[in-house]
């Protein structure tokens, strides 16, 4: 949920095109061009898109800020968010308030914000709902669909950041009524910083202004000779330079790992971890801090000691034995993934 360990894979195919453009430049290039194309492909299937949908960016930023800078807002549109975003979901929208743009905060209960709660604000002025799939300081998992069949209901645009589900949990941005999706890569998608997925519905591209151009973001792009101002009719107008295919390359080994696994199974996997994590610190006197709904319930377990001072020291301690937590929501926060196994929980169980 911080950054993941970068699979071997990844490093090997990052490290094998570092080498190729250390000895031949960019012989190779037809193949670089294929590998984004086959990477586009695979970014559509882990998020249920079509490839002609999604754009790579730099970061889940990235992502929030083309659909906040995009949009043609008008004085008076209401944006609705929540107490619990990470704060690349809540700068993008809050400097929109000098557009005389409305930035509706809804306050969570227990670190939750449920669809309940969300439509009691919504409004006839309310043009977009923003929120991320897992929320990061308390675990819970939004229920997307919900939100997604409101948003049609009621006609507004749903944006959602996916970080901190995307790879563990299954995402179908179809199914779930979903406009706008950013996503970095580096957390539950394994691949290295700087690099991401935008997924923007096709019915929406026009809806969104280029507020950056550049030579990638037209048809005919590699015909450097010939100005020809045609944008793209897909998301990779959105990709207005050079692409980050360092990055890219360790996208690309990380979603096929990924989809080779299953994201059903990686879901099944890190749940059932989770529940004997929460069964185990139940009976250890610890308190869970996360959902205790079961559908409400992510690849997120917080915790927190009876004396919550007592968790910096307990997070700088577990370090020492190279057990990776965080201090997240008041708690510590624990987000094994599906490389994890059952003997790395009773071992961060023991070191309690």
């Amino acid at each position: 949920a911080s950054m993941a360990p970068l699979p071997a894979q990844a490093r090997d195919a990052m490290t094998t095109l570092l080498l190729e453009q250390s000895e031949s430049i960019y012989l190779n290039m037809n193949r670089w061009l294929a590998n984004i194309a086959q990477t586009r492909k695979l970014a559509a299937k882990i998020t249920g898109a079509k490839a002609e949908e999604i754009a790579f960016i730099r970061n889940t930023s990235d992502g929030v800020s083309i659909v906040a800078s995009g949009i043609r807002w008008k004085k008076g549109d209401e944006i609705i968010i929540n107490d619990l975003e990470f704060p690349s979901n809540v700068y993008p929208w809050l400097n929109l308030e000098r557009l005389g743009v409305k930035i509706v905060k809804v306050e969570s209960k227990d670190g939750i914000v449920s669809p309940s709660m969300l439509i009691k604000h919504v409004t006839p002025k309310t043009k977009l709902l923003a929120i991320s799939s897992v929320q990061f300081s308390t675990g819970y998992r939004v229920d997307l669909a919900t939100l997604g069949q409101m948003a049609r209901d009621q006609d507004f645009l749903f944006f959602v950041d996916a970080i901190q589900s995307l790879g563990v949990l299954p995402m179908d941005v179809k199914e779930f009524g979903i406009d706008f999706l950013s996503c970095g890569g580096h957390k539950w998608l394994c691949a290295p910083e700087g690099i991401g997925i935008f997924f923007c519905d096709e019915s929406r591209l026009d809806l969104l202004d280029l507020t950056r151009l550049g030579w990638n973001s037209v048809e005919n792009n590699l015909n450097f000779s010939n100005i020809d101002f045609t944008i793209k009719k897909t998301a990779g107008r959105f990709e207005e330079g050079t692409t980050n295919l360092v990055g890219l390359y360790g996208l690309q080994a990380s979603l096929e790992l990924l989809l080779e696994k299953g994201i059903e199974r990686n879901e099944e996997h890190v749940l059932n971890l989770n529940e004997h994590l929460r069964h185990r610190l139940a009976g250890m006197g610890y308190k869970i801090l996360s959902p205790q709904d079961e559908k409400r319930r992510s690849g997120i377990v917080i915790f927190s000691t009876a004396d919550p001072s007592q968790n910096e020291m307990l997070v700088k301690k577990l370090a020492n034995e190279k057990v990776l937590v965080i201090e997240r929501g008041g708690g510590v926060r624990v987000s094994p993934h599906f490389f994890n196994t059952m003997e790395d929980i009773d071992r961060l169980l023991s070191l309690l």
